[in-house]
Protein backbone atom coordinates (compact mmCIF):
# COMPACT_ATOMS: atom_id res chain seq x y z
CA UNK A 1 0.00 0.00 0.00
CA UNK A 2 1.74 3.23 -0.85
CA UNK A 3 1.89 5.66 2.17
CA UNK A 4 -0.06 8.52 0.63
CA UNK A 5 -3.06 6.41 0.84
CA UNK A 6 -2.86 4.92 3.95
CA UNK A 7 -5.79 4.77 5.71
CA UNK A 8 -6.94 7.74 8.22
CA UNK A 9 -6.69 4.96 10.89
CA UNK A 10 -3.43 3.68 10.00
CA UNK A 11 -2.03 7.13 10.41
CA UNK A 12 -3.46 7.90 13.25
CA UNK A 13 -2.31 4.60 14.79
CA UNK A 14 1.12 5.26 13.73
CA UNK A 15 1.03 8.95 14.62
CA UNK A 16 -0.07 7.27 18.23
CA UNK A 17 2.80 5.10 18.41
CA UNK A 18 5.52 7.60 17.46
CA UNK A 19 4.06 10.74 20.08
CA UNK A 20 4.02 7.74 23.14
CA UNK A 21 7.75 6.82 22.46
CA UNK A 22 8.27 10.73 21.44
CA UNK A 23 6.91 12.43 24.67
CA UNK A 24 9.33 10.40 27.52
CA UNK A 25 12.28 10.69 24.79
CA UNK A 26 11.47 14.85 24.74
CA UNK A 27 11.25 15.23 28.49
CA UNK A 28 14.41 12.91 28.62
CA UNK A 29 16.47 14.85 26.36
CA UNK A 30 15.27 17.64 27.86
CA UNK A 31 16.60 16.49 31.30
CA UNK A 32 19.69 15.51 29.83
CA UNK A 33 20.39 18.50 28.19
CA UNK A 34 19.32 20.31 31.59
CA UNK A 35 22.51 18.49 33.18
CA UNK A 36 24.89 20.64 30.50
CA UNK A 37 22.44 23.38 30.68
CA UNK A 38 22.87 23.81 34.49
CA UNK A 39 26.26 23.42 34.60
CA UNK A 40 26.96 26.21 31.58
CA UNK A 41 24.19 28.66 34.10
CA UNK A 42 25.94 27.94 36.90
CA UNK A 43 29.33 28.50 36.30
CA UNK A 44 28.89 30.97 33.67
CA UNK A 45 28.08 33.04 36.75
CA UNK A 46 31.86 33.05 37.44
CA UNK A 47 32.59 34.82 34.76
CA UNK A 48 33.48 34.11 31.29
CA UNK A 49 37.17 31.95 31.64
CA UNK A 50 35.21 29.22 33.67
CA UNK A 51 32.65 29.38 30.89
CA UNK A 52 34.76 28.70 28.26
CA UNK A 53 36.94 26.17 30.19
CA UNK A 54 33.84 24.13 30.92
CA UNK A 55 32.84 23.98 27.28
CA UNK A 56 36.28 23.39 26.14
CA UNK A 57 36.26 20.28 28.60
CA UNK A 58 32.98 19.07 27.25
CA UNK A 59 34.13 19.43 23.62
CA UNK A 60 36.89 16.79 24.71
CA UNK A 61 34.44 14.57 27.11
CA UNK A 62 32.06 14.30 24.54
CA UNK A 63 35.08 12.05 22.36
CA UNK A 64 34.64 9.33 24.49
CA UNK A 65 30.63 10.23 24.41
CA UNK A 66 30.83 9.24 20.34
CA UNK A 67 32.43 5.40 21.17
CA UNK A 68 29.62 4.96 23.41
CA UNK A 69 26.87 5.98 21.32
CA UNK A 70 28.55 4.14 18.57
CA UNK A 71 27.55 0.90 20.27
CA UNK A 72 24.26 2.44 21.81
CA UNK A 73 23.50 2.37 18.04
CA UNK A 74 24.44 -0.97 17.66
CA UNK A 75 22.38 -2.19 20.65
CA UNK A 76 19.66 -0.17 20.10
CA UNK A 77 19.02 -1.25 16.41
CA UNK A 78 19.51 -4.82 16.89
CA UNK A 79 17.59 -4.90 20.15
CA UNK A 80 14.86 -3.24 17.70
CA UNK A 81 14.70 -5.90 15.50
CA UNK A 82 14.94 -8.93 17.86
CA UNK A 83 11.73 -7.22 20.05
CA UNK A 84 9.97 -7.16 16.20
CA UNK A 85 10.41 -10.00 15.73
CA UNK A 86 9.52 -11.84 19.25
CA UNK A 87 12.69 -13.08 20.07
CA UNK A 88 13.52 -11.80 23.60
CA UNK A 89 16.01 -14.09 24.39
CA UNK A 90 18.05 -12.80 21.24
CA UNK A 91 17.29 -9.57 22.25
CA UNK A 92 18.66 -10.03 25.82
CA UNK A 93 22.09 -11.58 24.27
CA UNK A 94 22.46 -8.20 22.64
CA UNK A 95 21.98 -6.41 25.85
CA UNK A 96 24.50 -8.57 27.61
CA UNK A 97 27.35 -8.48 25.14
CA UNK A 98 27.07 -4.75 24.97
CA UNK A 99 27.77 -4.60 28.36
CA UNK A 100 30.85 -6.62 28.09
CA UNK A 101 32.17 -4.55 24.93
CA UNK A 102 31.63 -1.12 26.24
CA UNK A 103 32.90 -2.19 29.88
CA UNK A 104 36.61 -2.62 27.63
CA UNK A 105 35.90 0.11 25.49
CA UNK A 106 34.93 2.89 28.43
CA UNK A 107 37.86 1.72 30.34
CA UNK A 108 40.49 2.65 27.89
CA UNK A 109 38.76 5.84 27.32
CA UNK A 110 38.88 6.33 30.77
CA UNK A 111 42.66 6.07 30.94
CA UNK A 112 43.78 7.71 28.19
CA UNK A 113 41.69 10.76 28.70
CA UNK A 114 43.27 10.73 32.83
CA UNK A 115 46.80 10.49 30.91
CA UNK A 116 46.44 13.09 28.20
CA UNK A 117 43.75 15.62 28.54
CA UNK A 118 46.07 18.89 29.43
CA UNK A 119 48.13 17.83 26.36
CA UNK A 120 45.04 16.89 24.44
CA UNK A 121 43.49 20.30 25.40
CA UNK A 122 46.86 22.04 24.33
CA UNK A 123 47.65 20.37 20.63
CA UNK A 124 43.38 21.25 20.14
CA UNK A 125 43.07 25.16 21.45
CA UNK A 126 46.77 25.98 21.14
CA UNK A 127 45.72 29.70 21.08
CA UNK A 128 43.60 29.71 24.16
CA UNK A 129 44.41 31.28 27.46
CA UNK A 130 46.88 28.57 29.68
CA UNK A 131 44.45 29.30 33.11
CA UNK A 132 41.50 28.43 30.88
CA UNK A 133 43.09 25.29 29.38
CA UNK A 134 44.18 24.43 32.65
CA UNK A 135 40.82 24.23 34.57
CA UNK A 136 39.23 22.52 31.21
CA UNK A 137 41.99 19.67 32.03
CA UNK A 138 40.75 19.50 35.60
CA UNK A 139 37.61 19.28 34.48
CA UNK A 140 37.74 16.96 31.54
CA UNK A 141 40.14 14.44 34.39
CA UNK A 142 37.57 14.67 37.30
CA UNK A 143 34.31 13.51 34.64
CA UNK A 144 36.79 10.92 33.08
CA UNK A 145 36.41 9.15 36.50
CA UNK A 146 33.00 8.57 36.13
CA UNK A 147 32.62 7.50 32.51
CA UNK A 148 32.43 3.52 32.74
CA UNK A 149 29.30 3.57 35.05
CA UNK A 150 28.18 6.68 32.78
CA UNK A 151 28.89 4.13 29.44
CA UNK A 152 26.08 1.79 31.50
CA UNK A 153 23.91 4.97 31.84
CA UNK A 154 23.80 5.61 27.87
CA UNK A 155 23.82 2.11 26.95
CA UNK A 156 21.34 0.70 28.74
CA UNK A 157 18.86 3.48 27.72
CA UNK A 158 19.47 3.04 24.42
CA UNK A 159 18.78 -1.10 24.92
CA UNK A 160 15.56 -0.05 26.61
CA UNK A 161 14.69 2.58 23.94
CA UNK A 162 15.43 -0.37 20.94
CA UNK A 163 12.96 -2.41 23.69
CA UNK A 164 9.99 0.27 23.20
CA UNK A 165 10.74 1.47 26.86
CA UNK A 166 11.32 5.39 26.09
CA UNK A 167 9.91 6.15 29.84
CA UNK A 168 12.77 3.94 32.04
CA UNK A 169 15.31 6.09 30.47
CA UNK A 170 13.47 9.43 31.21
CA UNK A 171 12.94 8.69 35.16
CA UNK A 172 16.52 7.77 35.19
CA UNK A 173 17.72 10.91 33.25
CA UNK A 174 15.66 13.18 35.52
CA UNK A 175 17.34 11.52 38.77
CA UNK A 176 20.80 11.92 37.00
CA UNK A 177 19.48 15.85 36.72
CA UNK A 178 18.16 16.00 40.14
CA UNK A 179 21.14 14.34 41.20
CA UNK A 180 23.47 17.30 39.51
CA UNK A 181 22.04 20.11 40.32
CA UNK A 182 22.59 19.31 43.93
CA UNK A 183 26.41 18.13 43.37
CA UNK A 184 26.48 21.45 41.43
CA UNK A 185 25.08 23.60 44.09
CA UNK A 186 27.58 21.83 46.71
CA UNK A 187 30.24 21.92 45.06
CA UNK A 188 30.89 25.15 42.92
CA UNK A 189 29.43 27.42 45.66
CA UNK A 190 30.26 25.22 48.33
CA UNK A 191 28.03 24.41 51.52
CA UNK A 192 29.36 24.28 54.69
CA UNK A 193 32.29 22.61 55.22
CA UNK A 194 32.94 22.17 51.64
CA UNK A 195 34.61 24.68 49.98
CA UNK A 196 33.81 26.50 46.30
CA UNK A 197 35.63 24.88 44.17
CA UNK A 198 33.80 26.57 40.94
CA UNK A 199 34.46 24.78 37.61
CA UNK A 200 36.25 21.54 39.45
CA UNK A 201 33.14 21.51 41.51
CA UNK A 202 31.06 21.61 38.51
CA UNK A 203 33.11 18.26 36.83
CA UNK A 204 32.27 16.85 40.45
CA UNK A 205 28.62 17.49 40.26
CA UNK A 206 28.59 16.07 37.39
CA UNK A 207 30.76 13.17 37.93
CA UNK A 208 28.38 11.98 40.92
CA UNK A 209 25.56 12.43 38.92
CA UNK A 210 26.39 10.16 36.02
CA UNK A 211 28.03 7.44 37.85
CA UNK A 212 24.72 7.81 40.14
CA UNK A 213 23.08 7.23 36.67
CA UNK A 214 24.75 4.02 35.27
CA UNK A 215 24.48 2.24 38.99
CA UNK A 216 20.78 2.83 38.84
CA UNK A 217 20.15 1.65 35.10
CA UNK A 218 22.52 -1.38 35.14
CA UNK A 219 19.67 -2.20 38.53
CA UNK A 220 17.08 -2.07 36.10
CA UNK A 221 18.36 -3.93 33.77
CA UNK A 222 19.08 -6.66 35.98
CA UNK A 223 15.01 -6.38 36.71
CA UNK A 224 13.78 -6.36 33.20
CA UNK A 225 10.96 -8.56 33.02
CA UNK A 226 11.33 -8.61 29.25
CA UNK A 227 15.21 -8.21 28.42
CA UNK A 228 16.19 -10.91 31.10
CA UNK A 229 19.51 -9.63 31.91
CA UNK A 230 20.86 -11.33 35.20
CA UNK A 231 24.09 -10.58 37.56
CA UNK A 232 24.67 -14.48 37.41
CA UNK A 233 24.29 -15.23 33.34
CA UNK A 234 27.50 -15.71 31.14
CA UNK A 235 29.19 -12.78 30.08
CA UNK A 236 31.78 -14.27 27.60
CA UNK A 237 32.17 -12.22 24.65
CA UNK A 238 30.17 -13.88 21.65
CA UNK A 239 31.94 -12.87 18.24
CA UNK A 240 28.56 -13.42 16.33
CA UNK A 241 26.81 -10.63 18.02
CA UNK A 242 29.71 -8.84 18.89
CA UNK A 243 30.50 -8.66 14.89
CA UNK A 244 26.30 -7.53 14.01
CA UNK A 245 27.09 -4.95 17.07
CA UNK A 246 30.25 -3.86 15.27
CA UNK A 247 28.53 -4.20 11.68
CA UNK A 248 26.51 -1.22 12.56
CA UNK A 249 28.12 0.37 15.51
CA UNK A 250 31.23 0.95 13.31
CA UNK A 251 29.72 3.11 10.22
CA UNK A 252 28.29 4.82 13.42
CA UNK A 253 31.02 5.38 15.40
CA UNK A 254 33.25 6.50 12.66
CA UNK A 255 30.36 9.55 11.87
CA UNK A 256 30.03 9.87 15.09
CA UNK A 257 34.53 10.42 15.09
CA UNK A 258 34.18 12.30 12.05
CA UNK A 259 31.26 14.70 13.47
CA UNK A 260 33.28 15.03 16.77
CA UNK A 261 36.85 16.10 15.03
CA UNK A 262 34.96 18.20 12.55
CA UNK A 263 33.50 20.06 15.60
CA UNK A 264 36.90 20.10 17.31
CA UNK A 265 38.11 21.89 14.57
CA UNK A 266 35.00 24.02 14.15
CA UNK A 267 35.32 24.70 17.65
CA UNK A 268 39.13 25.83 17.46
CA UNK A 269 38.02 28.23 14.34
CA UNK A 270 35.35 29.84 17.31
CA UNK A 271 37.60 29.61 20.36
CA UNK A 272 40.79 31.66 18.05
CA UNK A 273 38.12 34.21 17.67
CA UNK A 274 38.80 35.64 21.23
CA UNK A 275 37.26 34.24 25.07
CA UNK A 276 34.28 36.64 24.99
CA UNK A 277 33.55 34.78 20.99
CA UNK A 278 33.67 31.26 22.17
CA UNK A 279 31.55 32.15 25.57
CA UNK A 280 28.77 33.33 23.32
CA UNK A 281 29.33 30.51 21.08
CA UNK A 282 28.81 28.38 24.07
CA UNK A 283 25.93 30.45 25.48
CA UNK A 284 24.13 30.18 21.94
CA UNK A 285 24.59 26.55 21.41
CA UNK A 286 22.69 25.83 24.91
CA UNK A 287 20.15 27.91 23.91
CA UNK A 288 19.71 26.25 20.62
CA UNK A 289 19.95 22.63 22.23
CA UNK A 290 16.07 23.65 23.37
CA UNK A 291 15.16 22.56 19.91
CA UNK A 292 17.85 19.60 20.22
CA UNK A 293 14.58 17.97 22.57
CA UNK A 294 12.31 17.33 20.56
CA UNK A 295 14.12 16.59 17.19
CA UNK A 296 15.72 13.74 19.45
CA UNK A 297 12.70 12.43 21.06
CA UNK A 298 11.04 12.65 17.44
CA UNK A 299 14.10 10.14 16.24
CA UNK A 300 14.47 8.08 18.93
CA UNK A 301 10.24 6.75 17.86
CA UNK A 302 11.68 6.65 14.36
CA UNK A 303 14.87 4.91 15.70
CA UNK A 304 12.62 2.53 17.70
CA UNK A 305 9.88 2.12 15.26
CA UNK A 306 11.66 1.45 11.76
CA UNK A 307 13.53 -0.96 13.79
CA UNK A 308 11.01 -2.85 15.26
CA UNK A 309 8.76 -2.48 11.70
CA UNK A 310 11.42 -3.80 9.89
CA UNK A 311 12.00 -6.80 12.59
CA UNK A 312 8.37 -7.70 11.81
CA UNK A 313 8.56 -7.70 8.09
CA UNK A 314 6.43 -4.56 7.68
CA UNK A 315 8.97 -2.22 5.50
CA UNK A 316 6.06 -0.11 4.36
CA UNK A 317 5.29 0.69 7.90
CA UNK A 318 8.99 1.00 8.81
CA UNK A 319 8.76 4.04 6.06
CA UNK A 320 5.60 5.45 7.22
CA UNK A 321 6.89 5.83 10.63
CA UNK A 322 9.91 7.51 9.51
CA UNK A 323 7.78 10.03 7.77
CA UNK A 324 5.11 10.77 10.49
CA UNK A 325 7.80 11.16 12.90
CA UNK A 326 9.55 13.52 10.65
CA UNK A 327 6.58 15.71 9.87
CA UNK A 328 5.88 16.16 13.75
CA UNK A 329 9.22 17.19 14.04
CA UNK A 330 9.40 19.87 11.59
CA UNK A 331 6.47 20.99 13.36
CA UNK A 332 7.61 21.42 16.94
CA UNK A 333 10.65 22.58 15.79
CA UNK A 334 9.67 25.49 13.39
CA UNK A 335 8.12 26.69 16.55
CA UNK A 336 10.93 26.86 18.71
CA UNK A 337 12.88 28.34 15.45
CA UNK A 338 10.41 31.16 15.54
CA UNK A 339 11.01 31.71 19.24
CA UNK A 340 14.89 32.19 18.35
CA UNK A 341 13.75 34.51 15.60
CA UNK A 342 12.13 37.32 17.45
CA UNK A 343 12.98 36.74 21.04
CA UNK A 344 16.54 35.09 21.75
CA UNK A 345 17.62 37.44 24.65
CA UNK A 346 15.65 36.10 27.29
CA UNK A 347 16.91 32.35 26.04
CA UNK A 348 20.62 33.43 26.01
CA UNK A 349 20.63 35.66 29.31
CA UNK A 350 19.48 32.25 30.89
CA UNK A 351 23.48 31.19 30.52
CA UNK A 352 25.25 34.43 30.54
CA UNK A 353 24.86 38.41 32.25
CA UNK A 354 27.99 39.45 30.13
CA UNK A 355 26.56 42.29 27.81
CA UNK A 356 28.87 41.31 24.71
CA UNK A 357 28.12 37.73 25.28
CA UNK A 358 24.48 37.95 25.29
CA UNK A 359 24.90 40.64 22.01
CA UNK A 360 26.86 38.05 20.03
CA UNK A 361 24.43 34.71 21.04
CA UNK A 362 21.57 36.45 20.49
CA UNK A 363 22.55 37.30 16.80
CA UNK A 364 23.82 33.86 16.54
CA UNK A 365 20.90 32.17 17.90
CA UNK A 366 18.44 34.58 15.00
CA UNK A 367 20.44 33.04 12.25
CA UNK A 368 19.95 29.19 13.27
CA UNK A 369 16.20 29.48 13.47
CA UNK A 370 15.69 29.31 9.71
CA UNK A 371 17.54 25.99 9.68
CA UNK A 372 15.28 24.19 11.89
CA UNK A 373 13.14 22.46 9.42
CA UNK A 374 16.24 21.18 7.98
CA UNK A 375 17.66 19.85 11.34
CA UNK A 376 14.76 18.65 12.34
CA UNK A 377 14.74 16.40 9.01
CA UNK A 378 18.47 15.62 9.34
CA UNK A 379 17.84 14.43 12.98
CA UNK A 380 14.83 12.13 12.81
CA UNK A 381 15.55 10.37 8.98
CA UNK A 382 18.69 9.69 10.25
CA UNK A 383 17.63 8.23 13.31
CA UNK A 384 15.39 6.00 10.86
CA UNK A 385 18.06 5.23 9.24
CA UNK A 386 19.94 3.99 12.09
CA UNK A 387 17.16 1.52 13.15
CA UNK A 388 17.03 0.22 9.66
CA UNK A 389 21.18 -0.64 10.72
CA UNK A 390 21.99 1.87 7.74
CA UNK A 391 24.89 3.59 9.51
CA UNK A 392 27.31 3.78 6.38
CA UNK A 393 24.99 6.19 4.69
CA UNK A 394 24.38 8.64 7.51
CA UNK A 395 28.72 8.71 7.48
CA UNK A 396 28.87 9.52 4.10
CA UNK A 397 26.51 12.21 4.82
CA UNK A 398 28.52 13.84 7.96
CA UNK A 399 31.55 13.81 5.50
CA UNK A 400 29.93 15.64 2.87
CA UNK A 401 27.98 18.03 5.43
CA UNK A 402 29.57 18.65 8.64
CA UNK A 403 32.94 18.05 7.47
CA UNK A 404 33.34 19.87 4.48
CA UNK A 405 31.07 22.07 4.05
CA UNK A 406 30.89 23.47 8.29
CA UNK A 407 34.61 23.51 8.58
CA UNK A 408 35.69 24.66 5.26
CA UNK A 409 33.18 27.07 4.94
CA UNK A 410 33.63 28.56 8.81
CA UNK A 411 37.24 29.13 8.09
CA UNK A 412 36.60 30.87 5.07
CA UNK A 413 33.40 33.13 6.28
CA UNK A 414 34.83 33.45 9.92
CA UNK A 415 38.75 33.91 9.04
CA UNK A 416 39.60 34.37 5.92
CA UNK A 417 36.82 37.09 4.99
CA UNK A 418 36.64 38.60 8.97
CA UNK A 419 33.24 37.74 9.48
CA UNK A 420 33.98 36.22 12.70
CA UNK A 421 31.39 34.28 14.67
CA UNK A 422 28.58 35.31 12.64
CA UNK A 423 30.94 33.86 9.67
CA UNK A 424 30.61 30.59 11.81
CA UNK A 425 27.31 30.18 12.57
CA UNK A 426 26.24 30.80 9.06
CA UNK A 427 28.42 27.70 7.71
CA UNK A 428 26.74 25.99 10.25
CA UNK A 429 23.29 26.69 8.99
CA UNK A 430 24.06 26.07 5.02
CA UNK A 431 25.37 22.82 7.09
CA UNK A 432 22.12 22.07 8.01
CA UNK A 433 20.24 22.91 4.90
CA UNK A 434 23.14 20.21 3.28
CA UNK A 435 22.53 17.36 5.55
CA UNK A 436 18.62 17.63 5.79
CA UNK A 437 18.62 17.38 1.55
CA UNK A 438 21.02 14.09 1.82
CA UNK A 439 19.08 12.13 4.20
CA UNK A 440 15.59 13.27 2.72
CA UNK A 441 17.42 12.06 -0.87
CA UNK A 442 18.45 8.78 0.89
CA UNK A 443 15.32 7.83 2.93
CA UNK A 444 13.31 8.23 -0.27
CA UNK A 445 15.53 5.63 -1.82
CA UNK A 446 14.20 2.96 0.14
CA UNK A 447 17.18 0.92 0.24
CA UNK A 448 17.66 0.64 3.98
CA UNK A 449 14.34 -1.19 4.01
CA UNK A 450 16.35 -4.69 2.43
CA UNK A 451 19.64 -4.70 4.84
CA UNK A 452 20.20 -7.14 6.76
CA UNK A 453 22.14 -6.82 10.07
Amino acid sequence: MKIGTEPAAGKMDTRRKILNLAWPAIVENLLHTMVGMVDTAMVGRLGAASLAATGLGNQISMLGLTVFSALATGSTALVARHIGADEPAEASSVARQSLVLGLLVSGTVMLTFLLTARGLLGVLFRRTEADVLNMAAVYVRVVTLAMVLNYFLIVINAILRGAGDTKTPMRITALVNVINIIGNTIFIYGVGPIPALGVTGAAIGTAIAQASGGIIALRILFKHPVLRVRITDSFKLDSTIIRRIANIGIPAGLEQGMMRIAQLVYTMIVSSLGTVAYAAHQVALNAESLSFMPGAGFATASTTLVGQNLGAGKPEEAEASGRGARNLGILVMSIMGVVFLIAPEPLVRIFSRDPEVIKQAAVCLRLVAISQPALATWMILAGGLRGAGDTRAILKIVIAGFVAVRVGLAYLLAIRLGLGLVGAWIAMVVDLFVRGFLIQRRFDKGQWKTLKV
